[in-house]
């Protein structure tokens, strides 16, 4: 809501501008066919912009959950290894499984730093290392299993800080803003017979347009948690209810 909010006060700023060119007879542009083509290849652009960082967007949705079903099934592994050899003390593993999905959650929501969230991460392989090599059955499966979870798990760490830091092609960026402003400026300019139709018609594109800018710019970070201006991230529910089921099981 504040977002749009912001976009609303935008657009207002603009139609008063309009409004004051047009009371000073500054208009000098005339409407002609060339402004409806640079309002579509504006769109169009914009368009294509969203589409980029969708994909993004789409994928990072996933991550999530892929981070809560490495949690369960590390807890549930470790617990089978009790299960073929009940003298094994697994308390210290399971502590560490379920600190590692705290530190995540803390992590996505900037909390902690990315250092901070490796070192965690690098700890837990530690405590689950003690109590894998005690296990004397076929240790090619279910180790191979505790580490591939663990693996995965820092193979999506490294892949959210990648989308953290890497934003959509810096120049599509700039060429966006770019035709936004000159579109912005052409109808300010451009000459109306009638201010009422014309603010009314101008207020419209200035809120598509304005709208998917600042769209665009908050899906180009699905993990800003943090921001209380993002509206559009990622939902980590169930990885937080993973861990509350965790944090249940280990009392």
């Amino acid at each position: 809501m504040r977002k749009v909010r912001g976009v609303f006060f935008q657009v207002l700023v603009l139609c008063g501008i309009k409004a004051a060119v047009h009371f000073f007879g500054l208009e000098r542009l005339s409407i002609n066919p060339l402004f409806s083509a640079m309002v579509a290849s504006t769109i169009f652009l914009l368009g294509f912009l969203l589409n980029g960082v969708l994909t993004d967007f789409k994928e990072s949705e996933k991550i999530p959950a892929e981070l809560a079903t490495c949690l369960q099934t590390l807890n549930l592994e470790v617990r089978a290894i009790q299960v073929y050899h009940p003298e094994i003390q697994i308390a210290a593993a399971l502590a560490a499984v379920t600190g590692l999905g705290q530190s995540l959650l803390d992590w996505l929501k900037e909390r902690i730093t990315t250092e901070q969230m490796l070192a965690r991460h690098t700890q837990t392989h530690a405590d689950v290392v003690r109590v894998a090599v005690h296990f004397k059955g076929d240790a090619s499966t279910l180790r191979g299993r505790l580490m591939q979870d663990l693996a995965v798990i820092l193979a999506k760490v490294n892949r959210v800080q990648t989308i953290r830091d890497t934003t959509f092609v810096p120049l599509v960026y700039w060429m966006a803003d770019i035709a936004a402003v000159l579109l912005f400026a052409g109808l300010v300019m451009a000459r109306a017979e009638s201010l009422p139709e014309s603010v009314f018609f101008l207020a419209v594109i200035f809120f598509i347009v304005i709208l998917l800018l600042r769209l665009i710019d908050d899906i180009d970070n699905p993990f800003g948690l943090s921001d209380l201006d993002s509206a559009e991230d990622v939902s980590i529910e169930l990885l937080e209810k993973t861990v509350d089921r965790l944090r249940t099981a280990a009392k």
